[in-house]
């Protein structure tokens, strides 16, 4: 089915009942919201919906409760927010473990100046030497600023080591102002490629989208809205869940014109075949 342009959400609105939004890249470009966001949330908040951020921050849920509220987005404009970094956390501290890798014993964080939250300290020990180490919590980059070449040689020492990884933002970049900034996905495709192995938590795997239909109790699945950005996590994520799904143009994927005020629909439709993932509407941004 050809993914349908719309020029408001407001044509589709009622008939969704749960709005998941992603967040950087579609409503937040990492320094300031989009023009338009707080209509919509309000607008959708006038009709009695549902709304939820999903986002993959490896931060745990308060950190981004507040950076929101510091954009202004205040608590009565939407009902919950989850995070692959807090449902990490979650999982980590209940015990749910992988079914293929038992993660157990001291860990080595990628990120532990800039991600100190996500690993329950009271149950791992926090190793920095990879040797003493028996898994690796990879939750992005110490600094923004640090590029695939600062993590190669620790990252083939860990794979001489056979230490399974966990990601806990499956994004490889990140949208900041006019820049983009390497995520932990693209340390974990890297460990992935040379033989490493690695699990995820966040978009597109199921866990976090199931965790939005628990936090909803809405089970009808037609009946919620993914709007995000990305077509590997947003979109691929609701397309095996059964969510229809809404693509921005303010994001990862160039998909508008130079103007930014018009679809490429050829691009939408080269980018969803060569990604296997294809949303049900597409618009250039939120409004």
């Amino acid at each position: 089915m050809a993914i349908q342009e719309l020029q408001s959400i407001e044509e589709i609105s009622d008939f969704f009942e749960v709005f998941i939004f992603d967040i950087w890249g579609t409503i937040y470009d990492g320094q300031a919201l989009f023009p338009g966001v707080k209509n919509v949330l309000r607008s959708l908040r006038q009709k009695g919906k549902c709304i939820i951020f999903l986002s993959n921050s490896p931060q745990i849920e308060n950190v981004v409760y507040e950076r929101l509220s510091a954009l202004g987005i205040d608590r009565g404009l939407f009902d919950e927010v989850v995070t692959s970094g807090g449902e990490a956390k979650r999982q980590l501290s209940k015990g749910h473990q992988s079914k293929k890798i038992q993660f157990d014993g001291p860990v080595y964080l990628t990120g532990p100046n800039r991600y100190p939250n996500v690993i329950p300290e009271e149950n791992f020990l926090i190793q920095n030497a990879l040797d003493k180490s028996k898994w690796i919590l990879n939750a992005g980059p110490d600094k923004a600023e640090e590029t695939l070449d600062d993590y190669i040689k620790i990252l083939q020492r860990a794979k001489s080591l056979n230490i399974p990884m966990l990601c806990t933002n499956p994004d490889k970049m990140v949208l900041h102002g006019n820049t983009t900034h390497m995520c932990a996905g693209y340390l974990a495709a890297y460990y992935s490629s040379i033989g490493g192995v690695v699990s995820y938590i966040g978009k597109p795997y199921p866990a976090v989208f199931e965790r939005c239909k628990s936090l909803s109790g809405k089970m009808d699945t037609s009946r919620y809205l993914m709007i995000g950005d990305n077509l590997e996590t947003d979109i691929r994520g609701a397309n095996s869940i059964k969510f229809s799904s809404l693509l921005l143009g303010t994001g990862v994927h160039k998909i508008t014109d130079k103007s930014g005020c018009n679809l490429d629909l050829n691009a939408i439709q080269s980018f969803q075949n060569k990604l296997s993932s294809f949303a049900d509407y597409a618009m250039t941004s939120l409004r």
